[in-house]
């Protein structure tokens, strides 16, 4: 799995890149989140600008993230979400769940 991580002092952008966020990669990002976002304290921000496809694998791993953050008493952020993983978030009624930034 490929991914960049730009820790700034007040945020911290985990930026996917991979063109699938699915069951191929969704055991390593989950322990990857896992780790990281126990070590931030900022605000967590999930880029999802190379991710053209989604499937329950990967909304499980942004799942896992949102608890994490809600834990800390943040709210997720995700980042440059294409129509297909945009559409599937409001399908799955998650849009209202995360904080979507498709600004960028």
């Amino acid at each position: 799995m490929k991914y960049e991580i730009d820790k700034q002092k007040d945020i911290t952008i985990f930026k996917i890149k991979e063109k699938r966020l699915d069951a191929t990669i969704s055991a390593d990002l989950k322990t990857e989140i896992i780790f990281l976002q126990k070590e931030i304290r900022n605000q967590f921000i999930i880029d999802l600008g190379d991710v053209m496809q989604c499937d329950s694998s990967g909304l499980s791993c942004l799942l896992l993230s949102e608890r994490i953050e809600r834990e800390k008493g943040k709210k997720l952020i995700i980042q440059n979400l294409n129509k297909n993983v945009l559409d599937l978030l409001k399908i799955a009624r998650l849009d209202r769940v995360f904080n979507l930034d498709d600004s960028g």
